[in-house]
């Protein structure tokens, strides 16, 4: 009974093995999108070419509709490269626009991180039929449906991810920054909630270096044909995802957000090319491609570059990051800059706002001696009773502040009130040693004043602020008409909440955070 059981076991294990391995690997056809001239619709946001304009957009409902809009403006090729694409309302919106620029003759080349896209095949397949429109895989799953199979058998590759995020089009004008293409992103009628979120504008100079950083990707090892991936019954029966597609477009959820995007007053500007951007000095950083397969170098990885290209931090510092786990080394270099005279700001989720609650686990027991060493540390307060106001960066800036959603997603560095980092960057492991990330250093000293201001105007409403209290810490915000609001336990959790983080943060697991 013993042998036969075993025997099972290996079979299965030997099944399993089978299924999780990729295909033989289809060459890519390196083919080049026609390059766009200089007179192209989207050329008309920045002139000079050399130089780059910048738009910062902390709306969700603005960043959409950019997104579209630029669509709808391209005249030769559009590049869209995306961790994560939701099958829902605006994920069908943004198939819907880029086959309608794939009719109108316009290149477009769609690459997906692999690891989100179950529920998209069929529209994935539909999109890649086209003659027009090539969709390529990033580090894909051989078995589509059983995907926990996969991490098992192959956990070393396939724990590593492209978190990168960019559209760029005609190679002069690019949206960049930390939301995905999803309904949580850019809405407040997601199921699960809404993200305070970050994007950038960029057209000239900076556009062009995130072409390059797309068709570098594009062209990567770790990237794959979509035919190479997905199932033939999806492959060979594209009207499947078309189908899908358009009941979701024609939905009234659907509508009724449509009816919100004509009222954007960038769209409206660019409408009547009255649009003005910025000029400022902006660098695009990326880690390589070849990072998920643990052959990139640490000098080409994109933490020591930021680190490089922003200096070393004299007066101010100041991280925004959703997931916040400094690690030991990480900690006391924050604390070694607080000790020095340098004011060191965090602004994190809190375990109530937190979409990934196990991250608070390689956090919070990092907390005390943060707090003791001087850093001061914030945390995102998500209820009905959160004050917001219009414009982390300013009361010039038009749009809904970003801080009126329920959870925190934005990726910024600032440093010295003089630079300031936009991307996908999240303060922790996972994205300094496994995923690929990416983001801008822009050098604009009223922009980065104006971020940093952010703090002292806005976040004392929309978060916590942690302090010491004996051996205790003690969460602290003003609600306007009650007065201090103080809890000495994570705020708006249950006992058990709180439980699991105390038995999370046991595990050996923080180098995965």
């Amino acid at each position: 009974m013993y042998y036969i059981f075993l025997g099972i076991i290996l079979i299965g294990l030997a099944v399993a093995w089978k299924l999780t391995r990729l295909p033989k690997r289809m060459a890519l056809e390196d083919k080049h999108p026609p390059t766009a001239p200089d007179n192209v619709r989207v050329s008309k946001l920045w002139a000079d070419q050399t130089t780059t304009g910048l738009l910062p957009i902390p709306d969700g409902i603005e960043a959409f509709a950019m997104r579209l809009k630029l669509i709808e403006m391209a005249e030769y090729r559009v590049d869209a490269q995306y961790y994560l694409w939701r099958a829902d309302v605006c994920g069908s919106l943004m198939f819907d626009a880029l086959m309608g620029a794939a009719e109108r003759g316009v290149t477009v080349r769609i690459l997906l991180d692999d690891n989100a896209t179950k529920v998209l095949d069929p529209r994935i397949a539909w999109a890649n039929a086209h003659e027009n429109i090539e969709v390529r895989l990033f580090n894909p799953f051989p078995l589509r449906r059983l995907r926990f199979l996969g991490y098992l058998m192959d956990f070393r590759r396939l724990n590593r991810r492209m978190h990168n995020k960019a559209l760029v089009v005609d190679g002069q004008a690019a949206v960049l920054g930390g939301r995905n293409i999803g309904d949580e992103y850019y809405n407040n009628f997601a199921k699960m909630g809404s993200f305070m979120d970050f994007d950038v504008l960029v057209a000239g100079d900076a556009a062009q270096q995130a072409q390059e950083e797309f068709d570098t990707y594009w062209n990567s090892d770790p990237t794959w044909l979509a035919d190479n991936i997905l199932p033939a019954r999806f492959t060979e029966n594209p009207e499947h995802g078309a189908a899908q597609n358009a009941e979701c477009v024609a939905s009234q959820q659907t509508k009724d957000f449509l009816e919100l995007l004509p009222d954007t007053p960038t769209i409206t500007e660019m409408d009547e090319d009255r649009l003005r951007l910025r000029e400022a000095k902006v660098t695009l950083l990326h880690d390589p491609p070849e990072k998920v397969l643990g052959r990139a170098r640490r000098r080409n990885l994109l933490f020591p570059n930021i680190q490089m290209a922003m200096g070393k931090p004299k007066t101010h510092f100041d991280i925004i990051s959703p997931y916040f786990v400094p690690r030991n080394k990480g900690r006391k270099q924050l604390i070694a800059m607080a000790k020095s005279g340098i004011k060191v700001r965090a602004l994190t989720n809190s375990l109530a706002s937190s979409d990934k609650p196990i991250v608070h686990t390689g956090y919070a027991g990092q907390r005390r001696k943060l707090l003791s060493g001087g850093v001061e540390i914030f945390e995102f307060a998500h209820d009905e009773k959160v004050r917001f106001r219009r414009g982390l960066i300013g009361h010039h800036r038009r749009g809904t502040s970003p801080f009126a959603r329920t959870k925190l997603h934005a990726k910024i560095l600032s440093v010295d009130r003089e630079k300031v980092f936009i991307g996908t960057f999240n303060f922790d492991p996972r994205s300094v040693f496994l995923n690929t990330e990416m983001g801008v250093v822009i050098e604009d000293r009223a922009w980065a004043e104006d971020l940093h201001n952010g703090f002292d105007s806005v976040i004392p409403g929309a978060a916590w602020k942690l302090t010491r209290d004996h051996k205790r810490i003690r969460w602290e915000r003003e609600v306007p008409g009650e007065g201090t609001e103080v809890w000495h336990h994570e705020p708006y959790t249950s006992w058990w909440q709180r439980a699991l983080i105390v038995a999370g943060s046991i595990l050996p697991i923080e180098w995965l955070l």
